[in-house]
Protein backbone atom coordinates (compact mmCIF):
# COMPACT_ATOMS: atom_id res chain seq x y z
CA UNK A 1 0.00 0.00 0.00
CA UNK A 2 1.68 3.56 -1.42
CA UNK A 3 -0.31 5.72 0.46
CA UNK A 4 -0.28 8.34 3.06
CA UNK A 5 -2.75 6.31 5.14
CA UNK A 6 -1.49 5.77 8.97
CA UNK A 7 -1.94 2.73 11.25
CA UNK A 8 -4.59 2.71 13.48
CA UNK A 9 -3.08 0.14 15.94
CA UNK A 10 -0.56 -2.87 15.91
CA UNK A 11 -1.24 -5.34 14.20
CA UNK A 12 -3.09 -8.44 15.06
CA UNK A 13 -1.89 -12.03 15.72
CA UNK A 14 -2.84 -13.52 12.51
CA UNK A 15 -0.92 -12.92 9.15
CA UNK A 16 -0.40 -9.47 10.25
CA UNK A 17 -3.09 -7.84 9.38
CA UNK A 18 -4.28 -3.88 10.68
CA UNK A 19 -6.29 -1.44 10.61
CA UNK A 20 -5.26 1.44 8.31
CA UNK A 21 -7.08 5.22 8.23
CA UNK A 22 -7.12 6.56 3.85
CA UNK A 23 -7.87 10.23 3.43
CA UNK A 24 -6.23 10.34 -0.18
CA UNK A 25 -5.51 8.55 -3.12
CA UNK A 26 -4.04 5.11 -2.72
CA UNK A 27 -3.03 1.75 -4.76
CA UNK A 28 -3.75 -1.32 -2.90
CA UNK A 29 -1.67 -4.38 -3.79
CA UNK A 30 -2.33 -8.32 -3.51
CA UNK A 31 -0.47 -7.64 0.07
CA UNK A 32 -3.34 -5.53 1.29
CA UNK A 33 -5.04 -9.00 1.15
CA UNK A 34 -7.21 -8.88 5.19
CA UNK A 35 -6.58 -5.62 5.82
CA UNK A 36 -9.70 -3.10 7.22
CA UNK A 37 -9.76 0.47 5.79
CA UNK A 38 -11.36 3.43 7.69
CA UNK A 39 -12.17 6.24 5.40
CA UNK A 40 -12.20 10.09 6.01
CA UNK A 41 -14.24 11.62 3.77
CA UNK A 42 -13.30 15.08 4.36
CA UNK A 43 -11.94 15.10 0.52
CA UNK A 44 -12.44 12.96 -2.63
CA UNK A 45 -10.10 10.68 -3.45
CA UNK A 46 -9.68 6.69 -5.06
CA UNK A 47 -9.05 3.94 -3.82
CA UNK A 48 -7.52 1.31 -6.44
CA UNK A 49 -7.60 -2.05 -5.86
CA UNK A 50 -5.23 -4.70 -8.01
CA UNK A 51 -6.26 -6.72 -10.89
CA UNK A 52 -8.32 -9.36 -9.85
CA UNK A 53 -6.42 -11.51 -11.53
CA UNK A 54 -3.44 -10.39 -9.56
CA UNK A 55 -5.54 -10.19 -6.42
CA UNK A 56 -6.02 -13.84 -6.90
CA UNK A 57 -9.02 -15.78 -4.96
CA UNK A 58 -9.40 -15.43 -1.32
CA UNK A 59 -8.19 -11.52 -1.87
CA UNK A 60 -10.55 -9.54 0.80
CA UNK A 61 -10.60 -5.85 2.17
CA UNK A 62 -13.51 -3.99 4.21
CA UNK A 63 -14.05 -0.02 4.00
CA UNK A 64 -15.49 1.45 6.71
CA UNK A 65 -16.63 5.32 6.96
CA UNK A 66 -15.62 6.63 10.07
CA UNK A 67 -15.98 10.39 8.73
CA UNK A 68 -18.23 11.71 6.78
CA UNK A 69 -17.87 14.89 4.98
CA UNK A 70 -18.24 16.70 1.69
CA UNK A 71 -15.53 14.41 -0.12
CA UNK A 72 -16.78 11.74 -2.74
CA UNK A 73 -15.14 7.75 -1.91
CA UNK A 74 -14.58 5.81 -4.48
CA UNK A 75 -13.42 2.23 -4.58
CA UNK A 76 -12.38 1.54 -8.18
CA UNK A 77 -10.72 -1.77 -10.02
CA UNK A 78 -7.72 -1.18 -11.74
CA UNK A 79 -7.28 0.09 -15.36
CA UNK A 80 -11.00 -0.81 -17.47
CA UNK A 81 -11.90 -3.47 -15.52
CA UNK A 82 -15.70 -3.65 -14.40
CA UNK A 83 -15.45 -6.14 -11.97
CA UNK A 84 -17.26 -5.39 -8.89
CA UNK A 85 -20.42 -7.37 -8.38
CA UNK A 86 -22.72 -7.29 -5.15
CA UNK A 87 -24.98 -5.36 -3.32
CA UNK A 88 -25.02 -2.93 -0.17
CA UNK A 89 -28.29 -3.47 1.82
CA UNK A 90 -29.86 0.01 3.29
CA UNK A 91 -30.82 -0.16 6.73
CA UNK A 92 -33.85 2.14 6.43
CA UNK A 93 -35.33 -0.79 4.60
CA UNK A 94 -35.78 1.35 0.79
CA UNK A 95 -33.58 0.08 -1.89
CA UNK A 96 -30.17 -0.67 -1.71
CA UNK A 97 -27.20 -0.15 -4.58
CA UNK A 98 -26.79 -3.57 -6.21
CA UNK A 99 -25.00 -4.91 -9.65
CA UNK A 100 -25.65 -8.13 -11.05
CA UNK A 101 -23.05 -7.95 -13.53
CA UNK A 102 -19.69 -6.23 -13.49
CA UNK A 103 -19.51 -2.25 -12.73
CA UNK A 104 -16.47 0.01 -12.31
CA UNK A 105 -17.22 2.34 -9.01
CA UNK A 106 -18.31 1.66 -5.48
CA UNK A 107 -18.54 5.02 -4.62
CA UNK A 108 -19.48 7.22 -0.65
CA UNK A 109 -21.70 9.78 -2.05
CA UNK A 110 -20.45 13.36 -0.49
CA UNK A 111 -22.39 15.05 1.86
CA UNK A 112 -24.76 11.68 2.27
CA UNK A 113 -22.95 8.80 3.47
CA UNK A 114 -23.10 8.38 7.07
CA UNK A 115 -20.52 6.91 9.70
CA UNK A 116 -20.80 3.59 10.20
CA UNK A 117 -21.87 2.76 6.08
CA UNK A 118 -19.57 -0.38 5.09
CA UNK A 119 -18.22 -2.55 2.59
CA UNK A 120 -16.54 -5.30 2.15
CA UNK A 121 -14.72 -7.40 -1.08
CA UNK A 122 -13.55 -10.56 -1.37
CA UNK A 123 -12.04 -11.73 -5.34
CA UNK A 124 -12.20 -15.02 -6.79
CA UNK A 125 -9.70 -13.79 -9.03
CA UNK A 126 -11.70 -12.77 -11.73
CA UNK A 127 -14.35 -10.06 -9.85
CA UNK A 128 -14.55 -8.88 -6.86
CA UNK A 129 -17.97 -9.37 -4.74
CA UNK A 130 -19.32 -6.50 -2.64
CA UNK A 131 -21.85 -6.85 0.15
CA UNK A 132 -21.95 -4.26 3.08
CA UNK A 133 -24.76 -2.00 4.76
CA UNK A 134 -25.62 1.49 4.88
CA UNK A 135 -28.25 3.35 6.54
CA UNK A 136 -30.29 5.20 4.15
CA UNK A 137 -30.18 3.99 0.52
CA UNK A 138 -28.50 6.86 -0.89
CA UNK A 139 -25.06 6.85 0.86
CA UNK A 140 -23.47 3.94 -1.29
CA UNK A 141 -23.75 3.58 -5.12
CA UNK A 142 -21.77 0.87 -7.42
CA UNK A 143 -21.71 2.04 -10.87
Amino acid sequence: MANSGSKLGSSSGWSGKFVANLTAAVTLSPSDSGKVFTLDQDASFDITLPKASEAGAGWSAKFILTDAGSGTVKVIPNSAEDTLIGMIESIDTSAGASSESGVDELIWVASTAAVGDWAELICDGSNFYVSGQMHDSDHITLA
